[in-house]
């Protein structure tokens, strides 16, 4: 019998175990940066309600998804592989566990053909690691940089943890940066997530959206939660786009999808606290 082995999947059970349980810890004892979630807000006054305050939104989806608790490690694979890279002048941050290109050929794209063009030149071999993980995230991107976040689960990661950003001047694309996330440990079993439309009746409840303004988007992706023990939780978050219709201003917030807590911004989010609208 393999003792060694054995003994590697009960470490490994146990670390899990160890993070599941101090974030429960965590959770029951305060919900950083978050409210109650508790409303008495009935869908059809909660449109009314917004309407007299002047805040537009589109249909918002009933749909309840599904996810997990998730827990990622620091990795290597970033470092082990930027030697496959080809046409560019690469470095590492190790701290940040981020690779930084520059491109020996920057290339050129416009607002029409941004997509087909990052498409084809993903897809060659040598331009970026681990490529087909990553997604394109519009909502978050604007003219001076392109946002793609790695896919976990069938779901993106909004995390700076696994991201990979163009920079874009005048036009042209000169370099990228890069975080990759090697694996991910699932904590418990999955638990149903809340809809679009409860996230933006929570936000507004709790006086998280202005008067006078318009809900872009929303979005359901993992994101950050919490480090415990030197790994890194992720939960299902709803990403809510606001616009000032005054000043164009986007400003982001996030809803918990498994309990509705509104949470503070972060430096760990892949996006930024406020954009501008284009």
């Amino acid at each position: 019998m393999d003792f060694r082995k054995i003994e590697g999947i009960f470490l490994i059970v146990f670390i899990a175990l160890d993070i599941f349980l101090f974030f429960s810890f965590r959770s029951n004892l305060t919900q950083v940066g978050s409210r109650t979630t508790s409303t008495t807000t009935t869908p059809t006054s909660f449109v009314r309600e917004m309407q007299e305050d002047n805040i537009s939104v589109n249909k918002l989806s009933t749909k309840r998804g599904s996810g997990y608790y998730l827990a990622s490690q620091p990795n290597a694979a970033l470092q082990q592989n930027y030697n496959r890279l080809t046409d560019q002048t690469v470095s590492l941050d190790s701290a940040q566990m981020t690779l930084i290109s520059k491109l020996n050929d920057p290339f050129r794209v416009t607002t029409k053909n941004r997509n087909s063009v990052f498409r084809d030149w993903l897809k060659t071999s040598g331009n970026v690691l681990f490529a087909d993980q990553y997604e394109y995230v519009p909502e978050v991107s604007d003219t001076t940089r392109a946002v793609y976040a790695q896919k976990v689960d069938g779901q993106l990661l909004m995390d700076s943890h696994g991201q990979l950003v163009f920079q874009i001047r005048n036009g042209w694309v000169t370099g990228y940066t890069q975080t990759y996330i090697d694996r991910l440990l699932k904590l418990q079993e999955m638990d149903q997530t809340k809809s679009a439309q409860e996230a933006v009746m929570l936000l507004y409840t709790y006086s998280e959206i202005p008067s006078n303004s318009r809900i872009l988007w929303e979005k359901l992706a993992y994101g950050w939660l919490l480090d415990a023990k030197g790994s890194t939780i992720y939960i299902p978050v709803w990403y809510v786009g606001i616009e000032n219709r005054n000043t164009k201003v986007v400003t982001i917030k996030r809803v918990n999808a498994f309990t509705g807590a509104v949470l503070k911004s972060n430096t760990n989010d892949a996006t930024s606290s406020t954009t501008s609208s284009p």
